[in-house]
């Protein structure tokens, strides 16, 4: 109950920041599912990214996070665990965590994965990583591929947030389907990480073009 509550407050606070001070806009939205397990994909740019795609959708979202930020204080890692914060070894893709974006996956919860796994450095696309490929595939759920625009309003080392316009948009939902003809597993997740990253960058020519998403 607690954790709802401080998602909720948490929400409408973001939302009124992220309007005033960056001309906050959402593109296709309506791909999001609204009552089904998801995996979100998107690309990293920025420490608002997460607050960014969850101030995008109407639903409380899950998030991976790497193991280090719970590792700050008591506080801190009670504060990110109840917004649904996940933790995630940027070494390897551990079991545990699988089981766990598995679980909330199942119960009906959309979570938010980066396939690049690093904040990008100058703010250029990445490739994705073939564990991401493996995650989604483990989990079996449809994969929203989602760009977001937040590189200019806060940089990789910058050290506040500057007032640039900051933009998300949200693409079909990618079914697995389309790589189970890959007999190499390996190749195979690989090719899934690839195929998110390729849909993203759709997205992105999409938004700077000014095409309808």
């Amino acid at each position: 109950m607690l954790g709802r509550v401080l998602y909720a407050i948490g929400w409408v606070l973001c939302n009124l920041y992220l309007r005033v001070y960056h001309r906050y806009r959402v593109y296709g939205r309506r791909h999001v599912p609204r009552d089904r397990g998801v995996l979100i994909a998107s690309n990293h740019a920025s420490y608002l990214d997460p607050v960014v795609i969850g101030a995008a959708v109407p639903r409380r979202l899950w998030y991976l996070a790497r193991t280090t930020l719970f590792e700050r204080n008591r506080f801190f890692t009670w504060l990110i665990t109840t917004l649904n914060a996940v933790p995630i070894s940027r070494e390897r893709l551990e079991l545990k965590t699988m089981r766990a974006v598995h679980e909330l996956c199942r119960a009906g919860r959309a979570v938010v994965i980066f396939p690049e796994g690093t904040r990008s450095p100058d703010g250029k696309l990445q490739r994705g990583l073939a564990g991401v490929g493996l995650m989604a595939e483990k989990v079996g759920v449809d994969i929203v591929p989602t760009y977001i625009e937040t590189y200019q309003a806060f940089a990789r080392h910058a050290k506040w947030p500057r007032p640039a316009r900051i933009r998300v948009a949200f693409g079909p939902p990618l079914s697995l389907s389309r790589w189970q003809h890959i007999g190499d597993a390996r190749e195979r997740y690989q090719a899934i990480a690839d195929g998110i990253m390729e849909a993203i960058k759709a997205l992105e020519r999409q938004l700077h073009g000014h095409q309808s998403i």
